[in-house]
């Protein structure tokens, strides 16, 4: 018969081949004793359920402060566009301020367009307070902007006369489409509630209605009927 001491040895034996046999990871996990540390931890973890969830309810701008941002940008690159003169009346130096432009005029255009399915209390209230602009308003608020830009636009086409450079026209009419957009933006969402928008607006553009036709911006032109 086996002794004790031959059997401890077999067993001993046995043992170091199931352990060698287990993959590294199983060998390196911590003994089921050190869950405890882990079990400190996890007590200051937040449950999930008490976790803070996201919310859409915040109030979108209306047209007016949509507007009004986009002006606030507008404006100071306009008149750099205005400020050039022949010399340096050039792509290089239009381009700057022009995509400027194009950024604000883009960023109003979505905008606008996420007001969608909004009530109207959202989409035409003023700036400060809770009154609704008038159809007046409105047409005063996107004429201001539609006269910024081609009044820039109208400054190099003045300047240069006949001798606009291709690429630099090419530009100039890139920037006025973008009008276009905001304004195509601006009556589907308003057009069924401000009918007057465009017989109100129309007599606003007279002074760059000129630019608008020289730069052939068929959107503004099919939407005004200019």
């Amino acid at each position: 018969m086996f002794s004790f001491s031959t059997v401890t040895v077999f067993a001993t034996l046995a043992l170091s081949a199931i352990t060698s046999a287990v993959p590294l990871s199983g060998r390196d996990l911590p003994l089921v004793g050190g869950l405890s540390a882990v079990t400190g931890v996890t007590q200051n973890l937040p449950v999930v359920g008490s976790l803070p969830l996201p919310r859409d309810d915040a109030v979108k701008p209306g047209l007016a402060a949509i507007f009004q941002q986009a002006q606030d940008k507008i404006a100071p690159a306009a008149a750099q566009i205005k400020a050039v003169n022949k010399q340096n009346a050039t792509v290089a130096a239009i381009s700057g301020p022009a995509n400027t432009i194009k950024a604000a005029l883009t960023d109003a255009a979505t905008q606008i367009h996420g007001l969608a399915g909004e009530p109207v209390e959202v989409i035409l209230v003023a700036v400060e307070g809770t009154a609704l602009l008038a159809v007046h308003e409105v047409a005063g608020l996107l004429a201001a902007i539609i006269i910024t830009v081609f009044e820039a636009l109208g400054a190099v086409l003045t300047l240069l006369g006949g001798a606009v450079e291709p690429a630099l026209f090419e530009l100039l009419v890139a920037v006025g489409a973008l009008v276009g957009t905001l304004l195509a933006a601006v009556l589907a969402i308003v057009g069924t509630v401000l009918v007057d928008l465009v017989a109100v607006l129309v007599p606003l553009l007279g002074a760059v209605v000129p630019f608008i036709l020289h730069l052939n911006i068929a959107l503004i032109i099919s939407l005004l009927g200019l």
